[in-house]
This record gives C-alpha cells, sequence and structure tokens, in this order.
C-alpha cells in the first residue's frame, strides 16, 4: 500500500497523528503529525532526533523502510478546532530540544492535540522502574544472608 492510499483509506486529515512502530522489535511508538496537502505533497511533522520538523520525502521513505503505520490517533477536537493545531504544531518547526524523556514525539503529539507535554510511554516506563526498585529494596530489607 502506497502512502497516498494509506492517508485516503484511513481517512486521514490535518492534525491526525500516524502511530508507527519498528518492523523489527519495535518496543516505543514513535508519531508524526499529518498538516495535510502541500505543491500536491502530503506533508507530515515530527519531532525526533533532528528536532522538530517537517519530514522531506527522502526521510519520510527512511521511516517508511524502518517504521510500519499501525493506528491512527485521531485528533480529539472538532474539526473547527484542526487549523488551531497544525498552526500549533507549525509554531515549533525549528526546536532542537529533543528528549526520549522529557520531549519526544509523544510529548509533540499530546501538545498538538491537547496543548499538553506529556508522554504515556514515558510515564509508563518510570512506572516500571519505580516498580522494579521497590520490589528490589522489598527483597533487601527482607532478605537475610
Amino acid at each position: 500500500m502506497t502512502l497516498n492510499q494509506f492517508i485516503v483509506s484511513n481517512n486521514i486529515k490535518p492534525a491526525d497523528s500516524i502511530v508507527m512502530k519498528k518492523k523489527l522489535f519495535g518496543m516505543l511508538n514513535h508519531y508524526v503529525i499529518y498538516l495535510g496537502i502541500s505543491d500536491y505533497k502530503h506533508v507530515f511533522i515530527a519531532n525526533y532526533t533532528k528536532g522538530v520538523k517537517i519530514i522531506p520525502d527522502n526521510e519520510l521513505q527512511e521511516f517508511l523502510q524502518i517504521l510500519q503505520p499501525i493506528k491512527i490517533d485521531r485528533f480529539p477536537g472538532p474539526d473547527s478546532h484542526r487549523p488551531a493545531a497544525v498552526k500549533r504544531a507549525l509554531s515549533r518547526v525549528g526546536e532542537r530540544a529533543y528528549s526520549y524523556v522529557s520531549n519526544n514525539c509523544e510529548h509533540f503529539k499530546n501538545w498538538v492535540h491537547r496543548g499538553e507535554h506529556k508522554s504515556t510511554q514515558v510515564d509508563n516506563a518510570i512506572v516500571g522502574v519505580g516498580a522494579v526498585a521497590l520490589a528490589g529494596l522489598i527483597s533487601a530489607i527482607f532478605s537475610k544472608d
């Protein structure tokens, strides 16, 4: 399926996010925001290691070699709010403050969608690490050498 077919068959609209996962052993999701069509081409934006940027065609093709779209995270507001969400996304183009923990692609997606700087993946990882640390502490307290 081509990218155009994927967009049309899933009725993707500006400000919707495409959730992608690495094709081989992907554990974390990657999020890209669809901006719409410009100059007869589909345009996407993302926050990734190169910063917040509109993804050039060559990089989009590289993404599609290693990432597979797995679902659509629809813009949660009414259609009349989509232009404001697209404008919010574009306002951060050029920002180079990517961080896996504090400013990743999911943080960006949630900020575009809801105005919230949040990542469920990071929150879940922190809870998991905390649970392992707590279990180790409890084990150390109750173990006797």
